[in-house]
């Protein structure tokens, strides 16, 4: 009787452990600048960037940054939001650039260091993985799932030990 519970413990915990990253690597999708989405996270001069904007409130407007200007936002077809496609400046210097998106209700949000322009071509094309726009809120939810995982599993498996340690009658 001890094994499937303590493998069943073992599964949550591994299935917990493993949601976690995943969790925190997406957890900054939905907030503040997060909205904000540039594809791919590191190019050269003059190549296009795609900005995407996850907002009702922000079908049109303006993108902006100093490595490709002020560029209009056109609606998605899902009404979710807008989007660009500007091309990075030939003349901009190597480094990482803000994006500032102004909203057609007015309201603006800027995304720091929203993309990177290297020299040079760019391999492995989507750039940077996930994992290196992480903050700290992402690794403190991330183990902070590890440990709730952890001591959930903990507590069935000394549960099952006590109806184990009982006697039958």
């Amino acid at each position: 009787m001890r094994t499937p519970r303590a493998r069943t413990a073992a599964a949550a915990c591994v299935l917990l452990a493993l949601a976690a990253p995943s969790a925190a690597a997406n957890s900054g999708t939905g907030t503040g600048t997060g909205n904000i989405v540039v594809a791919p996270a590191v190019t050269t001069r003059d190549e296009p960037v795609t900005v995407t904007v996850h907002a009702a409130s922000c079908r049109t407007g303006s993108a902006s940054s100093p490595a490709f200007g002020e560029t209009p936002l056109t609606p998605q077809a899902d009404g979710a939001g807008g989007h660009a496609t500007p091309a990075v400046a030939r003349d901009v210097a190597p480094g990482s650039y803000d994006i500032t998106v102004t909203c057609e209700d007015g309201r603006s949000v800027t995304r720091t260091a929203a993309f990177t322009v290297v020299n040079g071509a760019v391999r492995g094309g989507d750039g940077p993985a996930p994992s290196e726009d992480t903050s700290t809120a992402d690794l403190v939810i991330g183990g902070l799932m590890v440990a709730s995982a952890l001591i959930g599993g903990g507590v069935l498996w000394l549960r099952g030990e006590r109806r184990e340690d009982r006697p039958a009658g």
